[in-house]
């Protein structure tokens, strides 16, 4: 039978294994060895017993401590992030966060595509659709005041239109920046639209009208454009002034009505004219050249025989080894100085203004611009 010296000897035993993490004692093993053991009691056992327990748990919360701060950057990181979501989340409608969207407002204002911009993307996306193209030009007949729309072929925009060439024309200049190359500054020289008409269309009597008449005023437009793509679902409704080239170059003039030619235009910007339109000439098919030699537009049709009589087929010269006539009078070459343009794209509703801007005569206001607005569909 075990002494009570061994019995104290036991309970050491059991203690000092409890303090070294080597086993855990149940409260009903301890009371055993307190009925053995009066003045060993369970309250003492029981304390090393739960120091074993809380040394377990300091020991591994220590070893998490070393495994998070192993990866330090990790945490800050995440931190980081965490904190940015609940500042974003608690400070809606604060100052700081109003003038962060504004500042982004006025970014996104200054980076925003004018429509020269947009319509060359539209037609990249379009090139390989038939018709994409055509386009519908829409004038006054200021005799009757009634509409006139009709579907042309657009033929490409000019490029390097003179400076002065664009002053005659586009209303509300009083002055204008030239740049190195001659053009007019912010790239207006390349947003002239070309197409082709016949000298004897309803199209030039009505511009000679509103010459005559002064219908408009200085700064009034002669005509719309519409043009749809129906591979983005977008519009633009191009709003300006046409100018017809003849053989003796501007048929009419903007800065002087009562003569046929623009006194304001150069020698070398007349010439520039006449070489756009002899290649325009020349780019055409020898159907479309035909055309151009028939009768009247708009009489009373006789016979096809009568309609092709005196027409050099494919408007070209039979005793000169087929070489491409020289223009005649009948055919121009119709350009549209765009001054506001309203797009639209049906896709998400988004809808722009771009208007033409001569600018200050001191260029303080930036010069001259196309001007952006985003507006309400």
């Amino acid at each position: 039978m075990a002494t009570y010296l061994d019995i104290i000897r036991l309970a050491a035993c059991m203690t000092l294994l409890v303090c070294t993490h080597k086993i855990s004692l149940s409260a009903a093993f301890v009371r055993q060895v307190q009925v053995c053991t009066p003045s060993i009691t369970i309250k003492n056992i029981l304390s090393a017993n739960n120091r074993r327990t809380n040394c377990c748990f300091n020991h591994h919360h220590h070893n998490t401590n070393l495994i998070s701060t192993a990866h330090p950057r990790r945490t800050m990181t995440t931190s980081l992030k965490d904190s940015q979501q609940d500042q974003g989340l608690s400070d809606i409608g604060k100052s700081t966060t109003k003038q962060s969207n504004e500042a982004d407002d006025n970014d996104f204002l200054s980076k925003m595509p004018n429509w020269k911009e947009r319509i060359d993307i539209s037609m990249a996306k379009s090139r390989k659709v038939r018709g994409s193209n055509f386009v519908q030009i829409s004038t006054i007949n200021y005799e009757t005041m009634e509409p006139r729309c009709r579907t042309v072929v657009f033929r490409g925009f000019l490029k390097g239109v003179p400076t002065g060439a664009v002053k005659d024309v586009v209303p509300g200049s009083s002055v204008v920046v030239v740049d190195e190359e001659g053009g007019d500054n912010n790239g207006y020289s390349d947003c002239v639209m070309k197409m082709i008409t016949d000298l004897r269309s309803n199209k030039v009597q009505e511009l000679e009208l509103f010459h005559e008449l002064k219908k408009g005023g200085e700064n009034g437009n002669t005509v719309e454009m519409v043009w749809w793509f129906p591979k983005s679902n977008e519009q633009y409704r191009i709003r300006g002034r046409l100018q017809f080239i003849g053989n003796n170059g501007p048929v009419y003039s903007y800065t002087n009505d009562k003569n046929n030619e623009s006194s304001s235009s150069s020698e070398q910007t007349n010439n520039y004219f006449l070489a756009e339109r002899k290649q325009q000439w020349g780019n055409l098919s020898d159907t479309a050249r035909e055309q151009f030699y028939w009768e009247n537009p708009g009489i009373p049709f006789s016979s096809t025989w009568e309609q092709g009589k005196g027409v050099p087929p494919g408007g070209r010269d039979e005793d000169n080894e087929g070489k491409v006539l020289p223009p005649p009078d009948t055919f121009l070459l119709m350009l549209l100085y765009p001054t506001k343009i309203d797009y639209l794209r049906l896709g998400d509703n988004y809808r722009q203004v771009d208007e033409w801007d001569w600018g200050d005569a001191d260029a303080t206001a930036g010069g001259c611009r196309w001007k952006s607005m985003r507006v309400n569909p």
